[in-house]
């Protein structure tokens, strides 16, 4: 008894003298969902998920790697919906660019770490993985994560059908399966959490959303019923499904929902129209968009309503806006348009490059040798890994097995 004493006592000092209070970490376990991502800019800031089945609020210990002493933050604590897990979730602030700080969860757990982007990208380059439509199968998703840990991205961004849960509760083992693949494969071995961005697709949402007749101030609430996971599981920079997130002067991300819980006209294509200006006016280097309907399909039919309604309402802001490259989904394939301006190919348009196949069945695609819009096309899984320096950019794609099978354009920053 007196050794157990003895050793407490050792235990409880060891850790005050890291500047950790005990009795809040001793008691957390290993989370069983891990999610980081970023509602403000990335050079900064963070936001962290860890899912528990406490609601108590816990304590997260946090430093930048290097240095001695632990800061504690504190948990806010929300609804896992239709579980009875709950979201644990900490935003830092003021942190150092280009930096890596090191977390932990739990005394005894396991001790993570995560890197902030850089202020500046003229003499350094940045990568990304990009897809979506991740998860038919659990197993499958895992096979496509495994590939993408090799390439080391800064961030991972996702535009939607994440697991196919439908905004059902009774769906909610597949969130299950969705958190542990990210947990199982996304994390990298030396403990390193890549943060991801998660764009809305239709198998989020209940079902349609019509927005006509419904008082204005109930509009969010409506839309965060529709898709209730999503909504709740995951912090967003902006508006619920559209958004703007501003990595320094050099990219910005704009995430936009096709018609899923968000009208393509009205409100979010006049804000689009807003952004795109105030980008213009910054000047930023890379200004890139992402949402889930292709205007471009790949494996669907070009005269579809919502790849109409997305030519008409977003394309034509996209075209007078810098934008170089957008990131389309939900068809299940691989593809990359030719330059495109005013529905025709031409070397000053925007390429297009999709089209969500990251852990789905592929689809059958249109020849891109009798497809005017289609420079490429396949029926397969795969990711595109984004490398930008300065105002270059190079893109690679690579399927599940690892082998890259495309690449854009001649001049890559990272060679095959």
């Amino acid at each position: 008894m007196m050794k157990e004493r003895i050793k407490a006592l050792f235990n409880i000092g060891f850790f005050c003298l890291l500047g950790l209070s005990p009795l809040a970490l001793a008691a957390q376990e290993e989370p069983s969902g891990i999610y980081l991502t970023w509602q403000e800019d990335p050079t900064s800031t963070i936001t962290i998920d860890w899912h528990l089945k406490t609601s108590t609020s816990q304590t997260l210990a946090y430093r930048k790697k290097g240095t001695d002493s632990w800061v504690e933050a504190t948990s806010n604590v929300t609804d896992f919906p239709f579980s009875d897990r709950k979201i644990h979730r900490v935003s830092l602030k003021g942190l150092s660019a280009e930096s890596a700080y090191e977390l932990k969860f739990a005394a005894k757990g396991n001790v993570y770490y995560f890197k902030t982007m850089p202020k500046d990208i003229s003499r350094s380059s940045i990568k990304f993985a990009i897809g979506g439509d991740t998860m038919h199968d659990k197993a499958v998703m895992e096979k496509t994560n495994r590939q993408v840990l090799p390439y080391d991205p800064d961030f991972i961004i996702i535009g939607g059908d994440l697991a196919y849960g439908n905004g059902d509760g009774k769906n909610v083992n597949r969130w299950y399966d969705w958190f542990d693949a990210v947990k199982n494969t996304l994390i990298q071995e030396d403990g390193r959490i890549i943060p991801m961005m998660l764009g809305i697709g239709n198998h989020e949402v209940k079902s349609g959303y019509n927005d006509e007749d419904i008082p204005e101030h109930l509009k969010v609430e409506k839309r965060k019923e529709s898709a209730p996971f999503y909504f709740n599981l995951f912090a967003f920079p902006g508006q619920p499904g559209y958004g703007v997130l501003e990595f320094g002067k050099y990219l910005s991300f704009i995430f936009l929902d096709s018609d899923h819980t968000n009208a393509i006209d009205g409100p979010q294509k006049d804000w689009l129209a807003r952004e795109l200006a105030i980008q213009k006016e910054k000047k930023t280097s890379h200004v890139m968009a992402v949402y889930h309907v292709p205007a471009y399909p790949s494996a669907r039919a070009f005269t579809g309503t919502t790849q109409t309604m997305i030519r008409k309402h977003w394309v034509p802001l996209f075209e007078k806006s810098s934008m170089q490259l957008v990131f389309e989904n939900h068809d299940h394939a691989y593809k990359r348009t030719y330059p495109i301006k005013n529905n025709n190919v031409d070397e000053d348009g925007i390429v297009y490059i999709g089209d969500g196949s990251w852990g789905t069945r592929p689809r059958t695609v249109h020849d891109a040798a009798s497809t005017w819009y289609l420079e490429t096309s396949q029926s397969v899984r795969a990711f595109t890994l984004v490398t930008l320096q300065g105002k270059s950019f190079n893109i690679l794609t690579v399927d599940e097995d690892g082998k890259i099978i495309d690449s854009y354009p001649n001049n890559p920053l990272i060679k095959p």
